[in-house]
């Protein structure tokens, strides 16, 4: 992509806008921060949480209505291949906040209700962004009617008879119902919901919507790109990654003071959190193709192929080693230098101790956590694999070979010595995949169709964006301090 001048001493820009200075830039850290940040809600908290997903699915909103607006113009213009795409985006939003619906049941039913006096009751109606979504939903019925029903209702009919989700109209089509259909259901989810929040307090200003909606119409680039999408689905993980952390780090300080029920409830909100981020990765992998990434990758500037201070150093360095490392000692205070004796025990006395059934719940849910924590890692590899691809082809901050790259720092995540000797103690493999069965070999071997996909895909990549192979080395560098409970 041509780029043009920049003005003396000011940011780079290409011909659809900016180019990012940093991942914190992109994706507007600053003001994701700001909107986390006081309000009267305690870190770590049940309001926390709770506000952490009330933002999450405003930001989810926000990219809905944009889309709901892409999907009515492609319908009115008669162009059935931008509204078959646009609305199979939606769809992904839509899975995406049915999973902080349930992320949010399972966080109330792990925190409890307790005392409901001087709680109010919130729900996405009451938000901007909600607000914003049924105008551009109602706005694109209208369309829908006036271009398809009314136009010409006997194609519409014959389409969904005759049809399958290969034709554009009927994709279109079935997205609309699905998305109709699972709308009633994280609105549902995420409505009636008890809160302790400042009296008067309207749920914009808990969730500092306004920050938020400046967050993500500071994505927008010149002409129709999934840029903003792309950009939504890192910024929803890094909201609910941040809360994540904040429990988990709450986790820790509790397992320490021997306070293993509240450990077991800090554990269990960290992973509930969680499952929507790895559903975030999970979107972008399904619905990003190679060439519409390819076409925003200028704009993405440094930040592109890194993560953040939460997500890269403090959730996968920091809090991670600090978590197994305390959750190792904690288990040989029973059986000094025996984990296999002390696990064991553990889980053969569960039912006959109140006690040991805490203990078992510890280590019930930090396997949990760490399963969540592999499903990202094994979503994290579509981006590489899907729009790089094998045969030297650079990542995106310059390394060599990118997919190579990740596949190696996934591994290197399970060979932290604490997790395998607390894994090896229950007998728990930590491997990713099962290299000599013959499925295995099947689809991910050098002869596999898969490989011949990866290698074209490293070709089109060099070949058609080879400003890609010119990219120099940029680690990921960061001056803030290790995150130490």
């Amino acid at each position: 992509m041509a780029e043009a001048e920049p003005a003396r001493g000011g940011p780079r820009t290409t011909a659809l806008g900016p180019v990012a200075e940093s991942y914190d830039q992109l994706h507007r850290i600053d003001l994701l921060a700001r909107a986390r940040a006081g309000g009267g809600v305690a870190p770590a908290s049940y309001e926390s949480l709770v506000r952490a997903v009330f933002q999450a699915a405003e930001v989810s909103l926000r990219n809905l209505s944009r889309l709901a607006e892409r999907t009515r113009a492609g319908t009115l213009a008669g162009e059935l291949g931008d509204t078959a795409r646009f609305s199979r985006w939606s769809i992904g939003f839509h899975r995406l906040l049915r999973h902080l619906g349930t992320a949010l049941f399972d966080a109330r039913s792990v925190f409890g209700q307790g005392d409901l006096a001087g709680t109010s009751e919130i729900g996405l109606a009451e938000s901007a962004g909600y607000r914003a979504y049924v105008e551009a939903v109602r706005d694109l019925e209208q369309a829908v009617r006036t271009a398809l029903l009314e136009r010409d209702q006997k194609a519409v009919r014959s389409t969904i008879a005759t049809r399958s989700i290969d034709d554009p109209l009927y994709s279109f089509l079935h997205d609309l119902r699905t998305g109709s259909h699972d709308a009633t259901k994280w609105e549902s989810d995420l409505s009636g919901v008890r809160v302790r929040k400042p009296v008067g307090q309207t749920l914009d200003e808990f969730t500092r919507a306004a920050l938020l909606a400046e967050a993500v119409a500071a994505t927008e680039l010149h002409g129709a790109t999934l840029h903003g999408e792309f950009v939504a689905l890192h910024q929803i993980p890094e909201l609910l990654c941040a809360e994540a952390n904040d429990h988990l780090e709450a986790a820790v300080r509790a397992l320490r003071a021997a306070d293993l029920s509240r450990a077991v409830e800090h554990l269990a909100a960290c992973r509930a959190l969680l499952v929507p981020v790895v559903e975030a990765q999970r979107v972008m992998a399904e619905l990003l193709a190679t060439g519409e990434y390819h076409g925003f990758r200028e704009n993405l500037g440094p930040a592109s192929g890194t993560h953040s201070l939460a997500i890269k150093q403090h959730m996968f360095r920091d809090l991670f080693k600090c978590f197994w490392g305390d959750l190792e000692s904690w288990l040989l205070s029973f059986h000094q230098g025996s984990l296999s004796d002390a696990v064991r025990s553990v889980d053969e006395g569960r039912h006959k101790d109140p006690e040991l059934w805490l203990r078992h719940s510890v280590i019930d849910h930090a396997f949990r956590l760490h399963f969540v924590h592999q499903q990202w890692r094994h979503e994290h590899l579509h981006m590489p694999r899907n729009c790089l691809g094998s045969g030297g082809t650079k990542s995106m901050i310059g390394i060599p070979d990118g997919p190579q790259a990740v596949y190696k720092m996934r591994d290197a995540a399970n060979a932290q010595r604490s997790l395998v000797a607390i894994h090896a103690a229950r007998g728990v493999r930590l491997s990713n995949s099962v290299p000599d069965s013959p499925l295995n070999r099947l689809v991910a071997g050098p002869a596999s169709v898969d490989a011949e996909l990866m290698r074209l895909v490293g070709e089109a990549t060099r070949e058609y964006f080879p400003d890609v192979q010119e990219q120099s080395y940029k680690p990921f560098h960061s001056g803030a301090a290790e995150r130490k409970p």
